[in-house]
């Protein structure tokens, strides 16, 4: 993958999602989501659909110039009840969520495992799973801790698109 799809990611996660761009409701066929959609001052555009509130997942999709990239994405937060017996809201878990890609920039959710210590017991962790060496595919597990307890959890699917 190029410096510009990578780019392109990493701005339009942060424009959009983790940014202050406020989605579009959308309907694909029968479900209804949300949407953001960045165009890079340098070229490039990114799209990011997602069906999700606690749990669920969406996808990115990034073209500059005749080059496409997906990264996919699926998962969530733990139930409320397990959330309220921890003191914390799905909108905590959010919060940090978004700190953490803010913070971390192009660290994250490409192809190299990383982490992130939050204040009062929050721990955000990125790790590869598995990189093919046949087949242009990343699998990534993002991951949200609060004192110790897995609160938040993604996997990603990263693949060219030809």
């Amino acid at each position: 993958m190029s410096e510009k799809i990578n780019n392109l990611l990493t701005d339009g996660l942060s424009e959009g999602y983790a940014g202050v761009k406020k989605p579009e409701i959308i309907q694909r066929s029968k479900f209804v989501g949300k949407a953001n959609d960045f165009i890079s001052p340098l070229g490039g555009h990114y799209h990011d659909e997602w069906f999700a509130d606690d749990n669920g997942g969406g996808q990115e999709l990034v073209k500059e110039g005749d080059e496409q990239f997906t990264r996919l994405y699926g998962g969530g937060v733990i139930p409320v009840e397990e959330l309220q017996k921890l003191g914390i809201t799905t909108k905590d878990v959010i919060s940090r969520l978004i700190t953490s890609v803010q913070e971390l920039k192009e660290k994250t959710r490409l192809y190299e495992p990383t982490s992130l210590k939050l204040p009062d017991g929050w721990d955000y962790k990125y790790s590869i799973l598995k990189k093919s060496k046949e087949v242009p595919l990343t699998i990534g597990y993002e991951s949200i801790e609060y004192n110790g307890r897995e609160v938040f959890a993604h996997g990603h699917i990263l693949s060219p698109i030809k």
